[in-house]
């Protein structure tokens, strides 16, 4: 528990004192480091250990506020107060890691199961909708249909195995008796497609020879235009390297310009740099030690929040019969499950 806060007036600038000896601090983590929590039914265990946990972050906030106000009563004294504060938690350091690692095992561990339960149920019903959309099924954001044969979403998610593959043999019967239509189709096309082949084919050898007239005048062109390009290419190249020598002397004068003033500026930069990252520093660890100390007074709420979106995903669901109920009931399960999750990312930022 939180000790009582009292006035501390220092009579020396030779000593630093805080309420709470390093033996206390021993004795606390040598019992913090003895509690465990066997398993994940292990509420007394989970209470023992949430319970320790929040002293010791209490225990902490509290050498916290004390060092500050030595701060405040002595700026001389700054540095000294601060090293015996940062010693001071250090040694509340591992028991209180080991806490938290105890807490945060059994919370992962039932969202991992959790997880898993919901992920099978999930694979189950992908790979229904996978083998209506092989068997060629379209679905309009409501049902599943296949010519005439209809199916709401909400039953194929809650359909036992024997129904699904019902509908699934009724919308093989169908394909069966387009296939068939199909050949016979098939077989008339195939009579046409043979009797325009002999005339494509005998227009394809007309082809032929007029293309193979036309790839002997084109090549004649093109090496007529090659030599001409040759030609150009010695020309440029002549001129481009008289070119570059100029551009290469204008280059290098132009550099050894540009490193002088890159490495002035570079120094005065570096400069700059250092002292932003100093006033930076300084405002970072004030608004941590700010930031850390408001997290530890809303933990005790924040915590509870969670514990009662825990208590509501646990609930389990009615088993239903009726369509239009089954369809309610996922409809409503998809909403609370997207406020829950809404809940958690917000908390998780605070």
């Amino acid at each position: 528990m939180e000790k009582q806060e009292n006035t501390v007036e220092l009579m020396t600038f030779d000593v630093v004192k805080f309420d709470i000896t390093r033996a206390e601090i021993a004795e606390i983590s040598q019992k913090g480091m003895a509690l465990e929590i066997k398993d994940l039914d292990d509420k007394a265990g989970f209470e023992a250990v949430h319970i320790a946990l929040m002293d010791v972050v209490h225990r902490c906030a509290f050498i916290e506020k004390q060092g500050l106000a030595y701060r405040r009563k002595a700026l001389d004294w700054n540095k000294a107060v601060l090293a015996e504060e940062k010693d001071l938690l250090g040694l509340f350091q591992p028991v209180r890691d080991h806490l938290t690692d105890e807490k945060a095992r059994v919370v992962e561990e039932k969202a991992r199961i959790k997880a898993e339960a919901e992920a099978k149920i999930a694979a189950i019903i992908q790979a229904r909708v996978n083998r209506l959309f092989t068997m060629g099924c379209r679905f309009d954001g409501m049902n599943y249909t296949y010519g005439s044969i209809v199916a709401p979403q909400a039953l194929i998610k809650v359909c036992t195995d024997d129904q699904f593959e019902e509908f699934c043999r009724k919308i093989a019967e169908v394909i069966e008796g387009e296939l068939a239509a199909k050949a016979a189709e098939e077989a008339a096309r195939k009579v046409e497609a043979d009797r325009l082949a002999k005339i494509t084919e005998e227009q394809g050898r007309v082809a032929a020879e007029q293309a193979k007239e036309r790839e002997r005048l084109a090549a004649e062109g093109k090496a007529i235009q090659d030599e001409k390009d040759r030609l150009a290419r010695e020309a440029k190249a002549a001129q481009d390297a008289i070119l570059k020598v100029e551009q290469d002397k204008l280059r290098a004068a132009e550099l050894e310009k540009a490193k002088a003033e890159a490495a002035e500026k570079a120094r005065l930069a570096e400069i700059e740099r250092v002292r932003l990252e100093a006033e930076e520093k300084i405002r970072k660890e004030e608004k941590a030690r700010i930031a850390a100390e408001r997290k530890a007074q809303r933990r005790p709420d924040k915590e509870k929040l969670l514990e009662y979106a825990r208590a509501i995903t646990d609930i389990p669901q009615p088993s239903l019969k009726h369509d239009e109920f089954i369809a309610l009931l996922v409809t409503t399960t998809n909403e609370i499950g997207k406020t829950l999750a809404d809940l958690n990312k917000r908390m998780e930022e605070m």
